[in-house]
């Protein structure tokens, strides 16, 4: 019999599983969950053994219906930086990519998240869609939630300070393909009994996908549903540019993507963080002036991200002069302009460069 993942459940769903398969009196279904929820998140336990708050023969109920599985680590790099990658084997053999970027002091850390093992939305300077070319399968709650428990466990992060204080779904993969999955990892993130990270302690990015989700566009469903901050991978504010560079542009206009995005702040009166990665033929004047028209549309701040090469050799990372200009430009109109450095580029651990060779095809 196939045991259900208790990391691929949020807390109701794990509530309503008690009640249903492990037939735990419905009054006191909240409370075994949450006393579960934080046995696993807050305590760190292994096996259900260590569930010492439930009696013998509901403990051992439960060992048989529900599994604490989570992928392995299977190779760890360290970067001169500090950063830290780690190569992840899923159950199917299948593998992901998770890394750790430490803050100046070496003491915090914001975690980058995959969602998918590849993708197929060709971005041109992604390291991770030219090689797979492919979405071969979106990640389930558990294997994205267990990799923040996997790194928690390498750097012992188990006290009240956390030393893993950001998450950034940012990795392998486009959240807004996964959504449901993507959800049920945040709310695992967030609840109080849970791995209890605050709403701006975590960012979601999409690259523009206008797709709808229960009757709503994606973007709107997800200042309801997710309500974190949200990062729009733009790289091009010239339509023709962009379709070029993101050939996902050609299905989601620019100009359709702006109300959306401003819904979302609306919803969640927190400000979209604009990614813009430093090409030299997009650190342009006219590229400037361009996105500060969307920037007076849509409430924002530009992080501007150092281009590595490995993702596609056909691409020259821009002068910082260029950068420079193209900073002040955007900061002259009265917004943030923020650039951000690469780290672990010598462990290909940088912005794009997750491109994991290893297990994209297998199976």
């Amino acid at each position: 019999m196939n045991k259900q993942n208790f990391f691929d459940l949020n807390f109701d769903q794990l509530k309503n599983f008690l009640i249903e398969k492990v037939e735990v009196d419905e009054k006191k279904a909240k409370m075994r969950a949450q006393q579960m929820f934080n046995a696993v998140y807050k305590k760190n336990i292994k096996k259900f053994d260590e569930l010492t708050t439930f009696g013998l023969e509901l403990r051992d109920k439960i060992k048989d219906l529900i599994s604490l599985e989570k992928p392995k680590i299977i190779d760890i790099q360290k970067s001169k930086d500090g950063t830290i990658k780690f190569l992840l084997e899923l159950k199917d053999k299948r593998n992901v990519e998770s890394v750790l970027i430490p803050d100046k002091s070496q003491s915090r850390y914001t975690i980058c998240l995959s969602v998918s093992v590849g993708c197929y939305l060709s971005c041109e300077f992604c390291a991770t869609a030219q090689i797979s070319k492919k979405l071969v399968r979106n990640l389930t709650p558990g294997e994205i939630i267990s990799q923040i428990i996997l790194c928690k466990d390498y750097i012992d992060d188990w006290s009240t300070q956390k030393k893993i204080t950001n998450q950034v779904l940012m990795g392998e993969g486009s959240p807004f393909l996964n959504l449901d999955n993507v959800k049920v990892a945040i709310d695992n993130s967030k609840n109080k009994d849970g791995l209890e990270y605050g709403r701006t302690r975590i960012t979601v990015s999409t690259v523009g996908v206008g797709i709808k989700k229960d009757n709503m566009d994606a973007i709107e469903w997800a200042a309801k549903e997710l309500d974190v901050y949200l990062a729009w991978s733009l790289h091009s504010s010239i339509p023709k540019h962009r379709s070029k560079i993101m050939p996902i542009n050609e299905k989601y206009s620019i100009n359709s993507l702006v109300p959306q995005l401003k819904k979302y702040y609306d919803k969640t009166k927190l400000p979209i963080f604009i990614e813009w990665i430093c090409l030299e033929e997009n650190m342009t004047e006219e590229h400037a002036n361009e996105l500060v028209k969307i920037m007076k549309k849509v409430p924002s701040k530009l992080n501007l991200i150092e281009f590595n090469p490995l993702a596609n050799k056909s691409f020259k990372p821009a002068s910082q002069d260029n950068i420079d200009k193209f900073s002040k430009i955007i900061q002259d109109n009265g917004f943030l302009s923020l650039f951000r450095r690469s780290r672990g580029r010598d462990i290909n651990a940088s912005c794009g460069s997750l491109a994991n060779k290893k297990g994209i095809g297998n199976g």
